[in-house]
């Protein structure tokens, strides 16, 4: 800060325009101190020499009356302040995470029989191989299934397609999974088939295969999973203070560390419900489109959420925002080469750099974005200066008193010992008259003794201050 205020004052001493400040609208001029660049606390009504350092004493304008300070164009252009205009502009913020790319668990098929055999052909033998609807993965023998078509023939034949018999052993037969299709073509065909077809029943790769050529299996076990790729999930952890910002049908981005710059659009699909208590993360699930198949499960990314944003709404540069405490500050400038600090209310601090502004500026003002802390420094020195032209305000009395707990006409603003006994004073509330006493409200009268050094200390007899230990001196009536 110090360094700030010396290359204000030479800034100010350099620049031949800017010492005095443009007279005030009513045409009074406006008043003027003078200072020394080194020693600011040196002031003075006119021109002269520093009498710490014997520098030239160089003027400082006051402040506007209404907190506002005035810096010189020339001075403006060398501190390099830049302004930009309020204005409504879309304020957006972008959640950055990082997603693992997975298979979504509504895109996944498991294949499993109802009933058992032995496998005599597989036509697709790879994991990962894609497959399409309807593609025969393996052929199977099962003495059960073949057992069950020659029934369903058997009771066609002797009791009618329209039996009971004939529809029983139909119903068994859709019950172990043969589709419409299959019992139509078993009908056509007259005769049961030995090895019976086991299709795809998606689009997809195969994620998962426990069948060999040969292998018997049982009801129930799983032989394939099958996942369509083309729509893919992506699970991503956001922290806890970020979770109540996030909701579903959200916008998202991906981007792959290997394909930079290509961004994937998706959106926010599911929230879970429970929190990693370890990490203090939620996991949220995003859905992405896949065309050709570039995402493979396993595989993380850059994932962007756009979780809040607001339209036409008032916005100003980050940068134009002091924060001092609880306090944000931007400065303001005029048209009369003043800048007035005014305190605002903040919303959404966005990304590109830019800040809501709810209260306190009107669409059209201008505020400094660019070597506001320069002026800030020059607010705060004219503050000082107001400070000490300003004449001293005495003190409000305080709200106790120090008093003797032997001698309690002993008072004092302060602590101290007893005159009389040498005690310690204790502090007490004081009653109005104390105050008034203690404090110098009633200066002691004609008669009365008090000390030289503190003449808040009365008393009605001699003795020593409570406060510096110097004998107290009787006022004498004034002639």
């Amino acid at each position: 800060m110090l360094r700030l205020l010396a290359l204000l004052f030479a800034l100010i001493a350099l620049a031949p325009g800017c010492t005095p400040e443009p007279a005030a609208p009513g045409g009074a001029a406006q008043q003027e101190l003078w200072t020394c660049s080194m020693h600011p606390e040196v002031l003075q009504d006119g021109p002269g020499a520093c009498p710490i350092c014997n520098m030239d004493l160089v003027p400082v304008s006051a402040a506007a009356g209404d907190g506002a300070v005035y810096v010189d164009p020339t001075v403006t252009q060398v501190m390099g302040v830049r302004t930009e205009v309020v204005r409504p502009q879309t304020v957006f913020r972008h959640l950055r995470t990082i997603g693992e790319v997975e298979v979504g668990e509504d895109e996944v098929s498991v294949v499993n029989l109802r009933y058992s055999g032995w496998v005599e052909a597989i036509s697709v033998d790879r994991t990962g191989d894609p497959v399409k609807a309807g593609q025969v993965l393996f052929e199977i023998y099962s003495p059960e299934l073949l057992a069950a078509q020659e029934e369903y023939l058997l009771a066609r034949r002797t009791q009618g397609p329209d039996s009971a018999l004939a529809d029983s052993a139909r119903r068994r037969l859709e019950l172990w999974a043969l589709s419409d299709a299959d019992i139509q073509r078993l009908i056509r065909e007259g005769t049961p088939r030995r090895r019976w077809p086991v299709r795809a029943p998606r689009s997809g790769f195969v994620l998962h295969k426990d069948v060999v050529q040969g292998a018997r299996v049982e009801a129930g076990r799983d032989l394939y999973r099958i996942g369509d790729l083309t729509r893919i999930w992506v699970t991503a952890e956001v922290y806890e203070f970020d979770a109540p910002w996030v909701e579903v049908g959200q916008p998202a981005q991906m981007e792959l560390a290997w394909q930079r710059g290509q961004i994937l659009e998706g959106q926010v699909a599911y929230i879970y419900p429970t929190l990693n208590e370890k990490s203090r993360t939620l996991t949220v699930r995003l859905e992405f489109e896949n065309p050709g198949i570039r995402l493979k499960p396993g595989m993380f990314a850059t994932v962007q959420i756009e979780y809040r944003r607001k339209d036409d709404t008032l916005a100003v540069p980050t940068e134009a925002i002091l924060r001092s405490g609880e306090r944000e500050l931007v400065f303001v400038a005029r048209d009369d080469g003043h800048f007035e600090p005014r305190e605002v209310v903040t919303g959404l601090v966005g990304d590109r750099q830019l800040t809501e502004i709810t209260e306190g500026l009107a669409a059209g003002e201008r505020v400094v974005v660019s070597g506001q802390f320069l002026i800030d420094s020059e607010s705060q020195l004219q503050e000082a200066l107001r400070k000490l032209r300003a004449p001293p305000q005495p003190p409000g009395p305080a709200e106790t008193v120090w008093s003797c707990p032997m001698h309690p006409e002993v008072l004092a603003a302060g602590p101290g010992r007893c005159p009389e006994c040498g005690m310690d004073l204790e502090e007490r509330a004081g009653t109005p008259e104390e105050l008034a006493q203690v404090h110098g409200a009633h200066a002691a009268q004609p008669g009365q003794y008090t000390c030289p050094m503190h003449p808040e200390v009365v008393s009605d007899a001699p003795g020593r201050c409570p406060i510096c230990g110097m004998f107290l001196e009787q006022v004498e009536a004034e002639e």
